[in-house]
């Protein structure tokens, strides 16, 4: 636990090891480390009581009024939601670098560190994380108060059995933000919990809540127009992997397969899986498949190659660079329902 105060005056640690305080010796800001002996934690105590701190324990972070509090998602995707609802009262750090697979990321020793001194830690749950997670939290010593799966809100769908259980996903199909009228749910409990560890924020995080919550009306209302363009009998979605659940129940398209079989990307698929891929591509008329931006389109292309379909590239689990039209969860679903249009319609 750390408890930060203006940088200039006093920085006090607190760790399981010591307790340790560090004061300028000179105008030029060069410092010494103290172990206060029993006469110093006397001074502490009484420095303590003038900030108006009347007790220091392991289980409770206190932040100074101007101190912003400490967000990690596993997710930048989610990081963009917490950006919204929290402005500049939080500082929010994503696990995943843009680009990278959640199913297979492996974090590293800055990320335990990041995940050990958040206030709060989002994930998107369901399985999504896998492992990783698991073993993240565990070697973050982050208790579970300070853990929340935004996927238990969002009323999910039952995911597809998989032959092979190399991945923790559990029953449950973790993709949900391809519907936005789900997010809406994520960012009610992003608020709810920002303002129980901030209550003096909590007029600002349910306002900002409420006009992102708009924003995301005006996409479902912009993707049901878009949508619209496309018959009936060319809704079908083949994708890198199963992704696009939640999009095709909500807009009423048919999810017909995937290269990589399951709602992960971990498994290679067999001979057998891809000759049935083909098949179904064939039989059922549908006109482009649907890679992603997290793993390779090399099978796909294989695929499109001896089907004579499009190869069209969307942001899936991971949002995009800047510049790229994709960086925040908006501008990711604008681009990608226009592609999606565009190749089907």
């Amino acid at each position: 636990m750390r408890v930060h105060f203006t940088p200039e005056v006093v920085r006090l640690e607190k760790s399981h090891r010591e307790l340790k305080w560090e004061i300028p010796v000179n105008s030029s800001g060069n410092k010494r480390i103290m172990n206060p002996g029993r006469a110093g934690l006397v001074v502490l105590s009484a420095l303590l009581l003038l900030l108006g701190v009347s007790s220091l324990s392991c289980t409770t972070q206190l932040v100074a009024p101007s101190q912003q509090l400490k967000i990690v998602t596993t997710s930048n995707i989610a990081a963009d939601w917490m950006g919204r609802v929290g402005g500049d009262r939080v500082d929010v750090f994503a696990v995943l670098p843009v680009g990278t697979d959640p199913h297979t990321f492996q974090p590293g020793a800055g990320d335990v560190a990041r995940v050990a001194e958040a206030d709060l830690i989002f994930t998107v749950g369901l399985g999504l994380e896998g492992a990783w997670l698991r073993r993240l939290l565990e070697n973050a010593a982050a208790d579970s108060g300070r853990v929340v799966a935004l996927g238990e809100f969002v009323d999910p769908l039952a995911g597809e059995e998989e032959e092979e259980e190399q991945h923790e996903h559990g029953p449950f199909d973790p993709h949900f933000w391809w519907d936005p009228l789900r997010v809406k749910e994520a960012v009610n409990e992003v608020a709810r919990r920002l303002a129980e560890a901030d209550a003096t924020g909590a007029e600002t995080y349910s306002r900002n809540a409420a006009s992102y919550q708009q924003e995301l009306d005006r996409l479902h209302t912009r993707i049901m127009e878009g949508t619209s363009q496309i018959p009936l009998e060319r809704r079908k979605l083949v994708t890198s992997h199963e992704t696009m659940n939640y999009f095709a129940q909500r807009y009423g398209f048919e999810a017909v397969g995937a290269v990589f079989p399951g709602i992960s990307t971990e498994r290679e698929p067999s001979p057998a899986e891809l000759a049935e891929l083909v098949r179904q591509v064939r039989e059922l008329g549908v006109p482009a498949i649907f890679t992603e931006t997290i793993v390779s389109d090399r099978l796909a292309r294989a695929i499109a190659s001896e089907t004579g379909v499009e190869i069209v590239r969307l942001y899936s689990d991971s949002l995009g660079p800047p510049g790229s039209g994709a960086d925040t969860f908006i501008a990711m679903m604008d681009t990608n329902v226009e592609a999606i249009v565009q190749a089907l319609k």
